[in-house]
């Protein structure tokens, strides 16, 4: 997306020496990781060294070293595309942000907080009474790590597709540890589609705002999907977006129940790991929150063609 503006060097950097984005930048460098402590100072380094005027980041967990340490960079003229910490804090949390979507009247799937496995255990009894398959996953992560399916009989398992893993309470239970290194969230499991929301903030103003489905996903990233001009979902997005006071490029989550009502799932505060297929619809989101960054007036199109699909498909790079 940014390569679309020959005016712009990107520098990338990633814990692994070997990582395909080495072969998709103008320079790259090696880093610590970002619960390092010398994570911030390393950036500050590499931003002096190399002139960088914007740091773009694209995962959840710099998230909060760049935003506690933004004003660093601004004494330094470097700006941070990152939203303040009140509200990453909520963001960032899917338990947080349950019980905050929940008040604000925007519809969630019914869940618990749960800090044990004896309290999972609890809780999905309870959730069983009402639903057959229940969710899990830890409030503070990302990429689909640590997450599972809990299904209420044997019998139900008969007819899962590949994919997330599934097992009944027993076996969950077995192989849960006592105490988790992050709380979960369990909630019951919503049938419906999936849909994932490119946001866009500036000024406390949501200016990009597009749901598309998630029709096919490998490893938690979208391959396949449509734009869909789903208006409820738009509405409640912005809603939520300017309630917590986010900025910059913000993912949002839904998925519908069994009444087709879209539910919130999560909100990734950060640019998505499928944000570039919005260049289909003539939006370039990660040139566009660049350019803001820069105060470069940039036309943002209103003109969204709906209805357009999409398919991504994988491409070899070598490393020199």
């Amino acid at each position: 997306c940014l390569k679309e503006d020959p005016g712009i060097s990107v520098i990338a950097g990633d814990m692994n020496s070997e990582a395909y984005g080495a072969a998709l930048c103008d320079k790259f460098i090696e880093m610590p990781s970002s619960n390092a402590p010398d994570f911030i100072d390393k950036t500050i380094e590499v931003c002096e060294e190399e002139a960088v005027q914007v740091v773009l980041p694209i995962t959840t967990r710099e998230l909060f070293e760049l935003s506690k340490n933004k004003l660093r960079f601004q004494s330094m003229g470097v700006h941070v595309v990152v939203s303040e910490l009140e509200g990453l804090s909520v963001a960032n949390d899917k338990g947080k942000l349950h019980r905050f979507a929940n008040d604000l009247g925007i519809p969630v799937p019914e869940g618990r907080y749960c800090d044990s496995r004896e309290c999972l255990k609890s809780c999905a009894k309870d959730l069983f009474r009402r639903h057959d398959r229940l969710f899990f996953k830890p409030v503070l992560g990302n990429g689909s790590r640590g997450i599972g399916k809990i299904t209420k009989s044997l019998e139900l398992l008969e007819n899962e597709k590949s994919g997330v893993v599934s097992r009944t309470l027993d076996e969950w239970c077995l192989r849960l540890p006592e105490k988790p290194t992050t709380p979960w969230l369990l909630s019951e499991y919503l049938p419906g589609v999936e849909f994932s929301v490119d946001a866009y903030v500036a000024n406390g103003k949501v200016l990009v705002n597009i749901p598309r489905s998630r029709d096919k996903m490998i490893s938690g990233i979208s391959v396949s999907g449509t734009f869909v001009q789903h208006q409820q979902i738009i509405d409640n997005t912005e809603r939520l977006i300017q309630k917590l006071g986010l900025q910059g490029p913000i993912g949002v989550q839904w998925r519908m129940d069994g009444d087709g009502l879209p539910r919130l799932l999560e909100i990734n505060p950060r640019l998505q790991g499928t944000t570039s297929t919005l260049r289909h619809v003539g939006i370039n989101l990660p040139l566009i929150a660049v350019k803001q960054a820069l105060d470069i007036n940039v036309s943002i199109p209103k003109d969204v063609k709906w209805g357009r699909k999409f398919t991504r498909h994988w491409k070899d790079v070598f490393l020199a």
